[in-house]
């Protein structure tokens, strides 16, 4: 995938959030792994299926009972950009005043074990850190199932 730009609310690059499962394996291929996660979605209304691409560095989720569609997003591609930085070469304090210069100023810190996660519910865009190194972009939208 050529295009690395996380898009809030939209996708990212030529994936869009709402595209079904065939759309996504004829951009991307079959994926490296798949998870179903059905006896998750019963419980806490997650994602049904998720699709691992580890050559693109990234993971696609699924959910919908009888048409999954596209509802969230996860990179680790150090590649990766959002409005137009690439987020993998900043710290958390960068993001944070990225995110602030582009109109987003309220989050949600969560701390456990050396790890930090930035929650944007807004946004519905997670940044989490390892002893602030950035490890992992999530982002989505709802999806009504």
């Amino acid at each position: 995938m050529k295009n690395l730009t996380i898009e809030p609310s939209k996708g990212y690059g030529d994936i869009k959030f709402g595209m079904s499962v065939e759309e996504i394996v004829n951009i991307l291929g079959e994926p490296s792994n798949n998870e179903e996660l059905e006896s998750i979605i019963e419980e806490n209304e997650n994602c049904s299926v998720l699709y691992d691409y580890d050559d693109e560095c990234m993971s696609v989720c699924f959910e919908g009972k009888t048409k999954p569609v596209v509802a969230s997003i996860s990179t680790y591609n150090e590649e990766a950009t959002l409005f137009g930085e690439r987020v993998y070469e900043m710290d958390r304090k960068q993001i944070v005043d990225l995110m602030k210069r582009n109109g987003y100023k309220d989050f949600d810190e969560e701390e456990q074990e050396g790890d930090t996660c930035l929650i944007y519910d807004e946004l519905m865009m997670d940044f989490y850190f390892n002893n602030d190194e950035l490890i992992d972009v999530v982002w989505g939208v709802f999806v009504d199932p």
